[in-house]
């Protein structure tokens, strides 16, 4: 809210179509086909390496040398889709696909950096790093180790000492924290090395013959190797499994007999592969070596998920944070070529399958939400906290072979290297061979991508040069000072939390409401969870327990805020005099968008809960309500909140802190808002566009019938409102009520008095806007008329009972025109109107605690606009609410430069916490 009122139509987006995310999560055991083609770099092992370096060129000339046109999509359910506007252009799909026309030029610093690029004699299929290494393994059964210090080939690594080492890819590799490197490839065997001393410690194998091992992951907290495998199963086996010595490993999996794959072909010919892979098994029987002994790990029979997925094990991944509802320490994700994300707890149970519409080639885990590579070229996006698909990018016809995320940047493998902006149409071709795998890590500050394709590998720094710093909540110790919480509220600016645009800045809101959640937790919450609003940003709700349990008090407090901002970008952000999304502090302000509306006041009541709880000062319990959403009329919140009644419990106060002082100088506290009602109204005739010197004065004209209904809302004198039973509730001024405003004539001398009470207790109505069909010249009649007006409500008027006397106002006087043309009626947003009561015991309290900081006598004020959910709180939970506002009349939220005062800051924060002591 802000004292630079500002009608809900200039900035709260008229939804027309639904943002289209299920509330639902997906925890079938979902059985399909895999659609999508098996990619290259996945092609049977046993292809002679000459034939797949053949395959590798015909597939990269069958591809498109140009840049793809990146589209960004959203979900649908059902037929609802969300409509944006431009940029980019509006449209009725879902999808909105790239145009050279809109996609905005990249500046030179939005190019990664190529520092260095090796070759090598065949394919790169994957990689990884620890500290300045990276480890490459190959297509022709070797791990390539290069120092990023001096960009040289630190060592090799060739997996088999033999002729068998020909055959054999080096498909996947892991890294554990004791140092050691594992390798799976495409003899079912899975090779332990030491990495100080490049030497094979241990070899695991199955009985089982499992065919390629596409996956590994290796979880530290029960210190078990997980493995997917191309016999669509996951195994899994310890380090400390009975381990065997022998001297050689021809009798393993991947030189036994076949059945099927080591059977005559048609005319009892057997092919060039399988001729070639008995004479590797002759050889190396017979051949003279030396000796090897083997440390042999077998994967016990029972320990495997036989069809875990209907297709190979493409991807593993384990993840430590909280997945929906369950309560594990950490999960194993594995996708498959059958399209589904399958989600397993520690006993390897099943929990819950995403279902994908193609093979799953790659994934990448960044926060809380999982980026799933598909056959088709879409990149599907999964919230991991809430189960839903919330976003999907696709490209043109590649498969996603490999992924990873830095920042608001997607790099995508396929035919070629693509950078694709999360939040544009922008996507960057950095390399046009084909690029299998791809790596992001950070070392010295500096964030480098590696990628490995076809016979070559580059290093790429993409390095950010806006500040990045993480935030110190990663830790399991908080401090609670002024500079921590300013540090803290940098972080949380960053988030481009608009509300507007989902489509645009979907993952900024989620990351951010995950970035609350991990505060929340840190600070020692009792509970946490991210409630899914349908069509919208989840609500983050928090609850945290006194801390003596034995005292008398019972006092439950529920503080309100929301973390959604409205749009500083575009031609917003050219009028500001710094980076919106960047806390830029001087002169005793902080200047960012969210600062004052209402990021920084959120986070001061955060800091407040937390440090009183872990001081042990916390005397009754608080919880907080946050939601995503405010900005475009809190869509969704009744609803959720309502179906959350159990979880969220009983409230005896309700506290928020989102409006502003009456001028720069004296502390405030808000006890009543104006509701709302906005409406449009729409004329239309059934004849098209006219011309006035043809058709003028033959018919009623739509902007005419506009002109007299409009007129007949208010007296044109008086400028009553001429609505049925309009001012009969309105509340008349009381004594208590004329004393406030006596204080605030006294202290503020120059506020007009009569003005403050027609914004604040007196209702309104107002015309905002009238548009017409045609092209908007001076000799079309047009069409279609539509206006829209709002009128604003105050305490006791029941906003019921005034929208239906609208309604039939509108029509009679339409009627009584006898006109031809059609009229309809769209109350499109509503809100309460509220009152609290400055006697109450919370009011009671800030005003004593904000005397006592500001060392001056506070304001008892109202103001104009509305906060929707206020009202619904107090109905909800039967309980009073108590606005403290926090910022300045000068604050300039909704504006260019929005500003918070920092002692402002620290005073709510003092303020607050003495307030919570008390009750």
């Amino acid at each position: 809210m802000s004292q630079n009122i500002l009608h809900e139509e200039d900035y709260i987006l008229q939804r027309t179509k639904k943002l289209p995310i299920n509330t639902l999560p997906s925890s079938d055991n979902l059985i399909l086909t895999p659609t999508a083609s098996i990619p290259i770099r996945l092609n049977s092992p046993h292809i002679p390496i000459s034939e797949l370096s053949l395959e590798n060129r015909h597939h990269n000339e069958r591809s498109t040398t140009s840049t793809p046109q990146l589209k960004s999509e959203t979900i649908s359910t059902g037929n609802t889709n969300f409509q944006i506007e431009s940029p980019p252009p509006l449209t009725n799909s879902s999808s909105t696909t790239s145009n050279n026309n809109f996609m905005p030029v990249p500046f030179t610093n939005d190019l990664p950096q190529l520092l260095h690029k090796w070759t090598h004699t065949h394919s790169i299929l994957c990689c990884i790093s620890y500290q300045n290494l990276i480890y490459c393994g190959t297509q022709d059964g070797k791990v390539l180790i290069f120092d990023i210090t001096t960009y040289s080939l630190r060592n090799e690594i060739i997996i088999s000492d033999n002729q068998q080492s020909q055959s054999v890819s080096v498909l996947t590799l892991c890294l554990n924290y004791d140092g050691l490197l594992f390798v799976g490839g495409s003899d079912s065997l899975v090779r332990v090395y030491d990495q100080n001393q490049f030497t094979c410690k241990y070899i695991v194998y199955s009985l089982v013959d499992i065919g390629d091992i596409y996956s590994l992951a290796w979880n530290e907290e029960n210190e078990t190797l997980y493995i997917g495998a191309q016999n669509a199963s996951i195994l899994w086996c310890k380090l400390d499994n009975q381990i065997n010595t022998v001297p050689n490993i021809e009798n393993l999996p991947h030189f036994r007999y076949d059945k099927f794959f080591d059977s005559k072909g048609p005319g009892g010919i057997k092919n060039t592969l399988q001729t070639r892979h008995e004479l590797l098994r002759k050889n190396s029987s017979n051949c003279e070596k030396t000796p090897i002994l083997y440390q042999l790990i077998e994967c016990n029979y029972d320990d495997i998920i036989r069809f875990a997925h209907n297709g190979y094990v493409y991807c593993l991944e384990f993840i430590n944070s909280s997945i929906g509802d369950y309560n594990e320490s950490s999960y194993l994700i594995s996708g498959g070529g059958d399209g589904i994300v399958n989600i397993w707890s520690n006993k390897l149970k099943k929990i819950a399958s995403l279902q994908n519409d193609e093979s799953i080639l790659s994934m990448c885990i960044y926060d809380s939400l999982l980026y799933v590579g598909l056959g088709d070229s879409n990149i599907n996006v999964w919230d991991l906290m809430t189960l839903q698909m919330i976003r999907t990018f696709q490209c043109e016809d590649q498969e996603v072979l490999s992924l990873d995320i830095y920042n608001d940047s997607l790099y995508k493998a396929c035919t070629g290297l693509y950078k694709m902006s999360m939040k544009s149409t922008d996507c960057i071709k950095m390399e046009t061979e084909i690029i299998n795998t791809t790596k992001i890590f950070t070392h010295e500050s500096k964030t480098f991508l590696v990628a490995g394709g076809n016979k070559s590998l580059s290093l790429w720094d993409i390095t950010d040069d806006k500040e990045t710093e993480e935030s110190s909540i990663s830790t399991n110790s908080f401090k609670f000072s002024n500079d921590d919480l300013l540090i803290m509220l940098k972080k949380y600016i960053s988030f481009k939390t608009i509300s507007k645009y989902p489509e645009l800045y979907l993952e900024d809101n989620r990351h951010c409401a995950q970035f609350l959640i991990r505060l929340f937790n840190n600070f020692g919450a009792y509970q946490t969870k991210l409630l899914p609003v349908k069509n919208g940003n989840p609500i983050v709700f928090a609850e945290f327990k006194k801390n003596n349990k034995n005292s008398d008090s019972h006092s439950r407090v529920l503080w309100y805020a929301h973390y959604d901002v409205v749009d500083a970008t575009r031609h917003e952000a050219k009028e500001w005099k710094t980076d919106p999304f960047k806390l830029v502090a001087k002169e005793g302000n902080l200047y960012a968008r969210g600062v004052s509306d209402n990021k920084g006041p959120t986070l001061a009541s955060i800091f407040t809960v937390g440090e009183l709880y872990n001081k042990q000062e916390l005397n009754c319990d608080v919880v907080f309500i946050i939601e995503g959403e405010e900005e475009c009329g809190s869509i969704g919140f009744q609803q959720v909140i309502n179906e959350s009644k159990n979880l969220i419990g009983e409230i005896d106060y309700i506290m928020l802190s989102n409006s502003y002082w009456l001028d720069d100088v004296t502390p405030c506290l808000n006890y009543g808002l104006r509701g709302v009602i906005n409406a449009s109204i729409t004329i239309k005739s059934d004849k098209p566009d006219r011309h006035s010197g043809v058709d003028g004065g033959v018919s009623r004209e739509p902007t005419m019938d506009m002109v007299h209904l409009l007129s007949s809302l208010m007296d044109p004198k008086t400028k009553d409102i001429k609505i049925k039973d309009f001012y009969k509730d309105v509340l008349k001024i009381t004594k208590q009520e004329e004393e406030l405003y006596d204080k605030i004539k006294n202290q503020l001398p120059n506020i007009d008095i009569n003005s403050l009470q027609l914004k604040w207790r007196n209702p309104s109505l107002t015309i905002h806007k009238i548009q017409v069909s045609g092209p908007n010249n001076n000799t079309v009649i047009p069409q279609l008329v539509q206006s829209t007006i709002s009128i604003r409500i105050v305490p006791n008027q029941d906003l019921n009972t005034i929208k239906e006397n609208l309604i039939n106002k509108l029509r009679k006087e339409f009627d009584e025109l006898n006109s031809e043309n059609h009229l309809s009626i769209n109350i499109f947003y509503e809100a309460d109107a509220w009152i609290g009561d400055p006697n109450n015991k919370v009011y009671q309290l800030l005003y004593k605690n904000l005397k006592k900081h500001w060392a001056m006598e506070p304001l008892f004020i109202r103001e104009g606009g509305s906060i929707p959910s206020v009202r619904f709180l107090e109905k909800c939970f039967n309980a009073p609410a108590a606005q403290i506002p926090c910022g300045q009349s000068s604050d300039n939220a909704h504006l260019k430069d929005e500003k918070l005062r920092i002692i402002n800051l620290f005073k709510l924060r003092s303020i607050l916490t003495c307030t919570l002591k008390d009750l």
